[in-house]
């Protein structure tokens, strides 16, 4: 590969959801770990990445109450893994500057520092969901299938004239608006038996 090398076009995505308490620090950096070499993720990247779902995670379960849950939405595309958290509450994450003799404190400047960019925002449905994007090379390509079946050969339909032109907004308000309408329609972080 030459100039792609390292980018993959497939997209890959895992959701997984753990109790808030400590013990589930480990467990999602297992999973981290676990899911994204799978994916075939460099193991550099792999590294940053589990630090950064750490950090992100110990928030998290910081931030629940008991008997809340929490959930980590990996997804690796185009030369990048994106990092999310969901947790209960409601409240935004804030970055502070620690003393140097304190052990806490240093979580997000962490994220800052080790990720490309990250944010948060909240949730329609309660909570909030703190994400960190880093980027990612692919230590090999996607299997593709082997298959020596001849596909049928098709033309791409015709393109109707649209009836009005179409004109690109880059208002960041209207560009806001979307934004949150889309997170709208997205509830991964729900466990499966309380989605609609």
């Amino acid at each position: 590969m030459t100039g792609t090398e390292g980018i993959s076009t497939a997209i890959r995505v895992d959701v997984a959801h753990f109790p808030p308490t400590a013990a589930a620090v480990p467990d999602v950096r297992a999973s981290t770990v676990r899911t994204l070499t799978g994916w075939s993720v460099a193991r550099d990247d792999v590294d940053l990445a589990e630090v950064v779902a750490c950090e992100l995670a110990s928030n998290a379960v910081k931030a629940s109450r008991p008997g809340d849950v929490i959930a980590i939405r990996l997804t690796a595309t185009g030369g990048t893994v994106l990092i999310e958290v969901w947790d209960g509450n409601d409240a935004g994450p804030r970055v502070t500057t620690p003393d140097t003799d304190s052990e806490d404190g240093r979580g997000l400047l962490m994220v800052d520092a080790l990720s490309s960019r990250w944010s948060w925002y909240r949730t329609r449905t309660g909570g909030k969901i703190v994400w960190a994007q880093l980027p990612a090379r692919m230590t090999r390509a996607v299997a593709t299938s082997r298959s020596t079946a001849t596909l049928a050969t098709r033309a791409p339909a015709p393109i109707p004239t649209s009836a009005r032109p179409v004109v690109f907004d880059s208002d960041p308000l209207v560009l806001r608006r979307v934004i949150d309408r889309l997170r709208e329609l997205d509830d991964w972080y729900r466990p499966p038996r309380d989605r609609a």
